[in-house]
């Protein structure tokens, strides 16, 4: 077992030295990318400009929100679409581990990349915002760390879930655009929840959307917004064993017409 556990290692970490050589080759674009994710930037000026809270509070909120942002891996669904759809998933089926761990690197080795290249833009916040680290608290890092990483396994659960639906479905990625906006509107990327009706955060409350921005943003920024790690833990697992179904019963569906 131990034998087992440092092959799978060395594999995997085979796997994420790779995927980190691909991203840095590519920095360049990568870069653009970054910038792309900066949206919660721009919310940020619309809302020091008229919100209710000190402008700190707002720029403490969306600079976690942006963070949190990179551990979104959605993208996955869109390639694993694509080489469902265009049989390129075939010679990964021959490797003696599933895809799902070569994805798992190379989002990883995105992320990365993507965090050292977004250091710049990091670095403007204590610039623009006198006194922006001050308030801050140590002892609120874990739990959004905690956060950081649930999000990350419910994206990539979701992303999977999506990108296997290729195996019946032609255009499975069409789904993404709409949670991009729910995800944007009801997660906390465009505005801080505690702004909406009380009755419609209970809603939301029981779907996983303000644990993915809000609720680590606010956490870490100091505000009252309580947690909801099991509620996240329990969507996540969902997800995961539906993915893993659906994409057991897809592989089946893929075998049979040859590809």
């Amino acid at each position: 077992m131990v034998r087992g556990i440092k092959n799978f290692a060395r594999k995997f970490l085979a796997y994420l030295e790779a995927s980190l050589g691909r991203h840095l080759a590519y920095r360049g674009e990568l870069a653009f990318w970054v910038l792309a994710q900066s949206l919660p930037l721009v919310f940020l000026a619309l809302w020091v400009e008229g919100g209710p809270r000190p402008d700190l509070d707002y720029a403490r909120y969306y600079f976690f929100a942006w963070l949190a942002g990179f551990f979104h891996p959605l993208w996955i669904a869109y390639e694993l679409a694509y080489e469902i759809n265009t049989g390129r998933l075939s010679p990964l089926l021959l490797r003696p581990f599933s895809p799902a761990l070569d994805y798992l690197a190379s989002q990883l080795g995105l992320l990365l990349v993507s965090l050292v290249l977004a250091l710049p833009v990091a670095m403007l916040f204590p610039v623009l915002f006198p006194g922006f680290f001050s308030g801050l608290e140590l002892s609120r890092l874990p739990g959004y760390l905690l956060y950081l990483a649930l999000g990350f396994a419910f994206h990539f659960a979701l992303a999977w879930l999506i990108g296997s639906l290729a195996f019946f479905l032609e255009r499975s990625t069409g789904v993404l655009e709409a949670y991009y906006g729910l995800l944007y509107f009801f997660g906390g990327v465009a505005l801080p929840l505690d702004v909406l009706p009380p009755g419609l955060l209970r809603v939301l409350e029981w779907t996983p959307l303000p644990y993915l921005a809000f609720r680590p943003a606010a956490w870490a920024a100091g505000w009252e917004a309580g947690t909801g790690y099991g509620v996240l833990a329990l969507w996540t697992l969902w997800v995961g064993l539906l993915a893993a179904f659906v994409w057991r019963r897809g592989l089946v569906r893929y075998g049979a017409f040859g590809a």
